[in-house]
């Protein structure tokens, strides 16, 4: 069994690391867990930024919940959690993996930067690029509730590691109340959460 220690945190894309590390079977060690280990020298030895996630998978340092995902179902394939290197399917994962990142998390993640004065103070927010932000994800959005229209998942019309790092994104902007008119991305939405190790938060 592959030795895996994780820099987490439960508000943070982390989950998603969580979520591949269960439906996987393997077990890990959580190390810190709480705000203080953001930017410590124990997880700035992993990640330059001291960001979290951040893991360590048989003591070889990696970031980037995607990248970390991605490996986690790589130790698996039993599981069928991401298709082999060099496959159409793969190639699929990668796509849709970028697309979530740069066409819809640029977006909520400004908007949370420039909302939220855990990240940023108050003085330093720009809320007017919140509306902006709104119309680039919902452009990506649009996108996905097509796909969603043909199949329940996005690779292979089967479950993979690729929907949890993508529904992370998709129900962050549902979270900011921004997907109220996407009946396809609210069912995708349901079905992961009748898994039964899905992570995703639960907004209110």
């Amino acid at each position: 069994m592959p030795d895996i220690q994780l820099y987490e945190l439960s508000p943070t894309r982390s989950v998603r690391c969580h979520w591949t590390l269960a439906e996987a079977g393997l077990a890990y060690t959580s190390l810190g867990n709480e705000v203080a280990t953001i930017h410590s020298d124990a997880v700035k030895a992993v990640h330059p930024l001291g960001k979290l996630p951040a893991a360590l998978i048989d003591g070889r340092p990696l970031f980037e919940s995607a990248a970390i995902c991605t490996a986690i179902a790589d130790l698996v394939p039993e599981q069928g959690l991401v298709a082999p290197s060099g496959s159409w399917a793969r190639a699929l994962h990668d796509q849709w993996v970028c697309f979530a990142l740069t066409e819809l998390e640029a977006w909520v993640w400004s908007s949370e930067l420039n909302s939220d004065e855990f990240i940023l103070p108050a003085d330093q927010h720009v809320t007017a690029i919140i509306a902006q932000n709104t119309m680039w994800y919902r452009r990506g959005a649009d996108v996905l509730e097509q796909v969603l229209q043909k199949s329940d998942y996005l690779v292979d019309n089967r479950f993979s590691v690729t929907d949890i790092i993508v529904s992370y994104t998709v129900n962050w902007g549902h979270g900011l109340g921004w997907l109220e008119d996407y009946p396809q991305l609210q069912q995708y939405l349901q079905r992961l959460r009748q898994r039964e190790h899905c992570t995703l938060p639960v907004y209110t």
